[in-house]
């Protein structure tokens, strides 16, 4: 991501968005994947035990990445990674007049299409939506195929912006020093929840029974909150130690590994996210950058969060939301926990590119200014008194919290 640019050549097409790719300055490989695309899936390979059936276009536009980009040099810029270490980017091919994007050349023959998530929370870029509504008036490619209603009906809107809202929340889990789960006070959707899972344990006891483990679904999982044994909803993240599997509560944030054998049963279908969405919301202090728990001042400004903020009804500014996560500015009263944890050393202001980033992002971007000048002012006056994480001078840019 610092290269900003790379060369590379592409070793091996999965399918029409994703390659592993070898980068000859760095001497290793990677497996890259253009920004917010979603590429349908090819068939399987000869031999695969994969029981994923091909999606319409599928085959096509991996043969397109085959023939575009297989055993060619092109260019990547870096701008994130996925959980499974996926590098996310840009990737240009062709040279001199022939340069291009190779992701909104797929997007324009209609052999991807633009993540809808992307698009409703304004991170698509706009060449990329352009193409996509260019391919949907010629029918090219997946669009020639009839789409469910539901995906017919959502027009792309590149100049979608969030405007600010406040609520009145409830910490429910404390992550690290800026980062949490919350429940908005009052909400009808988390009584009914709560109500429903107390009557699901009346019914069905304590006791397990079979399902299917398989990660992302969302199970009843058994958890002892002090007042006994009752079952919540929960999403099976991942396998942890043998017979267990790590699942997070989603109408409360927290996330704990727990046996299959005695800790798992199957919801009743009224019960899934369809019907009712996770009470729980993840968020972050806007603009605001902390030390992992690892560290002596990440475990302090998690427990300085805590201090502030644990057990209190607060007042949440929603600015926007980056990456599923909202940023919010919380204030109890007149305190302004963001800036707390600032001025006390214990967290530090995000680069301006953030900033902008999250002013495009929102239709009125003053709070996020102002916030952004309190900040820089604290933080100065915190690195002046030597305090918190600068106690031993300025940081510099390789800073774990970066």
């Amino acid at each position: 991501m610092r290269s900003k640019s790379l060369k590379g050549i592409t070793e091996y097409v999965f399918n029409g968005a994703r390659f592993r790719m070898f980068l000859p300055s760095e001497n290793c490989y990677i497996t890259f994947s253009p920004n917010s695309l979603r590429c349908p899936q090819p068939s399987p390979n000869p031999g695969s035990r994969s029981g994923k059936p091909s999606e319409p276009f599928g085959d096509e536009s991996k043969r397109h990445a085959r023939l575009t980009v297989l055993q060619r040099n092109c260019e990547i810029a870096c701008t994130g990674v996925t959980n499974g270490g996926v590098m996310t980017g840009t990737m240009y091919i062709g040279s001199g007049a022939l340069r291009r994007d190779y992701g909104t050349e797929l997007v324009s023959l209609g052999f991807a299409s633009v993540d809808q998530r992307k698009i409703e929370y304004g991170e698509a870029p706009k060449s990329l939506i352009d193409a996509q509504l260019a391919a949907q008036s010629k029918k090219s490619g997946i669009w020639s195929v009839e789409q469910p209603i539901s995906t017919r009906e959502q027009t792309p809107k590149s100049n979608s912006k969030r405007k600010e809202e406040a609520v009145r929340i409830a910490l429910s889990e404390i992550v690290s020093g800026n980062q949490f789960f919350f429940r908005v006070i009052g909400d009808e959707a988390a009584r009914a929840i709560d109500e429903s899972m107390k009557i699901f344990t009346s019914t069905n006891g304590t006791d397990s029974a079979e399902c299917e483990v398989k990660t992302g679904n969302v199970v009843a999982a058994l958890f002892d909150d002090g007042n006994g044994k009752s079952w919540y909803r929960a999403k099976i993240m991942e396998r942890a130690e043998k017979g267990c599997v790590k699942v997070l509560f989603i109408d409360h944030g927290n996330s704990i590994s727990v046996p299959v054998a005695s800790h798992l049963r199957p919801l009743d279908m009224t019960l899934g996210i369809k019907e009712v969405p996770a009470v729980a919301k993840e968020a972050e202090l806007a603009l605001t950058l902390v030390r992992s728990l690892s560290e002596d001042e990440g475990i302090e400004a998690a427990q300085m969060l805590q201090h502030l903020g644990w057990g209190k009804e607060l007042t949440a500014h929603i600015h926007c939301d980056i990456e599923n996560k909202l940023q919010l500015t919380l204030m109890d009263g007149d305190k302004n926990l963001n800036n707390q944890l600032v001025a006390d050393g214990l967290a530090r202001v995000v680069k301006q590119y953030i900033i902008n980033s999250m002013l495009s992002k929102v239709s009125d971007g003053n709070s996020i200014v102002k916030l952004g000048k309190d900040l820089q002012k604290s933080q100065e006056n915190a690195r002046r008194s030597r305090i918190g994480i600068w106690r031993y001078g300025d940081i510099g840019d390789d800073d774990e919290a970066e």
